[in-house]
């Protein structure tokens, strides 16, 4: 006891630090938590989110979702909520990628150079690049085009105008990150690799025809009254998959009044349509106005109004966060319901479909969906995966008896037989369509041999092979260079695409978005 109060006076002091730096912290930082900063927690108030060990701004999103905006402005689309939500989500997945290229870039050491970025605007200066060159005035030539020769002398003897200047620095910045992202891409690409198997592989896919036989069953031909789904086998699934398939967010409850603005038909009434809009608009700001210094049920009975919804919304952007989606993204109506305390009235709302006004009524915790709910569902799934059960099962005794396929199928409506039907190996055969697992089998497959039951897109079938090419290996030495090419050219073209899939994957990402917009 006698040494705790000798060092009594370091934690006072510890306490007394972590609350001025809270206090100070708090002022900066919208009163962000001061622990959460020092031990890395999240801090809403400056970020939106976090990639591997690097914290997102709320500035560097807003700028890139800009960047995402303009784009879809120039393709002519309209900038709406739904717009906003997918320029937003665009950014995101921008900004993830930049930040997955730049760390490959920085660790594989492929940044670029002052001297690369001379040497490319030398050689082979982009057409953006002279556009600009020209309508800053300069390498001008008298049919109004660029002059090149002009311009490459210029640059070997260091003469570029001072005005230049900007225009020139704003293109390094973007070539050193374009340039460098074209190195990573390349030596990504040049990885890829054929071997002789998938060569020879193709060929046959393409190349060689077979002869099959084969009895099949349409599972989409199975009524429902021949499989029997239990009560306990949808409990078992259900509580198997609710953590994944029926989780419910965290909800609060909302009644809402939506004022709807009448459609122009003729000419003369869209000439009055912003009279029309103002005053739904007013209607709906006095209504708002009475609910709040009312009660949104008295405000209901003084205007007359008969048509009140309730949902459930919650802060993701899954589903549009609970919001009927004739309405639009509303992602205010998302915020009023979390940033205020129940019984809370919204200020007026645009949506796409009228003018809204939100009561919040109730919070409901994170839980799953009720089993009555999906129930049907659940049971619509077990009815498909019994149904393929049933097709194997009845498919069983043509395993032994080939030569009998044809009454097999007389004497039950639901098998169909096929007889010498003729396709490429890799090709589409009618009734059963066309699968990896078709094609392999069929590939693998022997003359007079007979497969097991096997599953394709919307069928199970039993195949014999009756006749099969034979790889004439001069005419596949003549095809194979070709296809070999053809083959590296698609693993090449997807090889950086492939990586850039897999890191985005892998990389740990917080996002924040939807506790703030």
């Amino acid at each position: 006891m006698i040494k705790l109060r000798e060092q009594s006076h370091i934690l006072l002091w510890i306490l007394l630090f972590f609350f001025v730096a809270s206090m100070a912290v708090g002022g900066l930082v919208g009163g962000a938590n001061i622990m959460d900063l020092i031990f890395g927690g999240k801090n809403t108030q400056i970020h939106v989110g976090s990639i591997g060990d690097k914290n997102i701004t709320h500035a560097q999103y807003l700028r890139e979702r800009e960047i995402q905006l303009n784009r879809l402005r120039r393709q002519g689309q309209e900038i709406n909520s739904r717009a906003y939500q997918n320029a937003g989500d665009f950014a995101w997945n921008a900004i993830i990628d930049r930040e997955l290229k730049d760390n490959k870039i920085k660790k594989l050491g492929l940044e670029v150079s002052l001297d690369e970025i001379y040497d490319f605007l030398l050689i082979t200066p982009p057409p953006a690049f002279k556009t600009d060159l020209m309508n800053a005035g300069f390498f001008k030539n008298d049919e109004e085009k660029f002059d090149d020769e002009a311009y490459k002398q210029t640059v070997e003897n260091g003469s570029m105008p001072v005005e230049l200047e900007p225009l020139l620095m704003n293109w390094e910045i973007y070539l050193r990150t374009w340039l460098a992202d074209r190195k990573l891409q390349n030596l990504y690409n040049q990885l890829g690799s054929v071997t002789d198997a998938e060569v020879r592989n193709k060929y046959m896919k393409d190349s060689l025809n077979c002869t099959l036989d084969y009895i099949f069953i349409s599972t989409n031909k199975i009524v429902d009254s021949l499989v029997s789904v239990t009560d306990d086998e949808i409990l078992e699934y259900y509580n198997d998959n609710k953590e994944d398939n029926y989780e419910l967010k965290e909800r609060i409850s909302l009644e809402y009044v939506l004022f709807q603005i009448p459609k122009a038909i003729t000419a003369d009434d869209s000439l009055e349509m912003a009279t029309v809009e103002d005053s739904v608009i007013q209607l709906a700001r006095d209504f708002a106005v009475e609910a709040e210094y009312t009660s949104f049920k008295s405000a209901i009975t003084e205007y007359e109004l008969n048509k009140i919804d309730t949902i459930d919304v919650h802060e993701t952007f899954e589903s549009n966060s609970g919001i009927p989606f004739q309405m639009g993204v509303l992602r205010d109506a998302v915020r009023f319901a979390f940033d205020n305390s129940l019984n809370s009235v919204s200020e007026p709302i645009t949506a796409d479909n009228g003018i809204a006004v939100f009561h919040s009524l109730i919070k409901k915790d994170k839980g799953f969906k009720p089993l009555d709910e999906v129930r049907e569902s659940i049971r619509r799934n077990l009815s498909r995966e019994k149904k393929l059960e049933y097709a194997k099962e009845l498919l069983q005794p043509g395993l032994n008896n080939v030569d009998n396929w044809e009454n097999i199928a007389t004497n039950d409506s639901l098998i169909q037989y096929s007889k010498g039907e003729t396709q490429k190996l890799g090709g589409t055969f009618p009734g059963i369509g066309r699968n990896n697992t078709l094609t392999g089998t069929v590939i693998a497959m022997e003359v007079d041999e007979t497969s097991n039951v096997i599953e394709t897109f919307n069928a199970v079938t039993i195949l014999k092979m009756n006749a099969k090419d034979e790889i004439d290996e001069e005419k596949y030495q003549q095809a194979f260079e070709q296809i070999r090419q053809n083959l590296l050219n698609t693993e090449r073209n997807r090889g950086y695409s492939s990586w850039l899939t897999e890191a985005r994957k892998a990389i740990k990402k917080d996002d924040y978005r939807s506790e703030v917009y």
